[in-house]
């Protein structure tokens, strides 16, 4: 078995290095649509909730502030565990402030739940 891609059969998932293409760019498609649902629906958001322009600002505010965070955490993670199992973890862990969002009523849990997506963000 060849350790190295030889050819590029780009609609076939029959090689290893193939399938960890194209399983990666899937991963990397789901992870943005879930995880920058938020920020196009905002206004639906804001309007369902009664969130005021500060409560949406903190939310903004905090998604970035959790990302700056989380990168300074994951840099050591990759070099450590090596980037497929931090990556698999992200996407384990980044599952369940998704469904947070998905499932908050009252403005205050939408706070935390819209950060953590955010450190759960792929990086490029």
């Amino acid at each position: 078995m060849a350790t190295k891609a030889d050819n590029i059969a780009l609609f076939s998932f029959s090689t290893p290095q193939m399938r960890a293409f194209h399983l990666t760019w899937m991963a990397f498609f789901v992870c943005f649509f879930a995880w920058f649902a938020c920020a196009p629906l905002m206004p639906i958001i804001k309007g369902e909730f009664g969130l005021t322009l500060a409560q949406v600002a903190n939310i903004n505010i905090a998604a970035v502030a959790i990302t700056i965070l989380i990168r300074l955490i994951v840099g050591p993670m990759c070099d450590r565990f090596g980037p497929r199992k931090t990556y698999t973890g992200l996407l384990l862990l980044g599952a369940i402030p998704v469904l947070g969002v998905a499932a908050s009523a009252p403005p205050t849990p939408l706070l935390p739940a819209g950060a953590m997506p955010a450190a759960a963000r792929p990086r490029p």
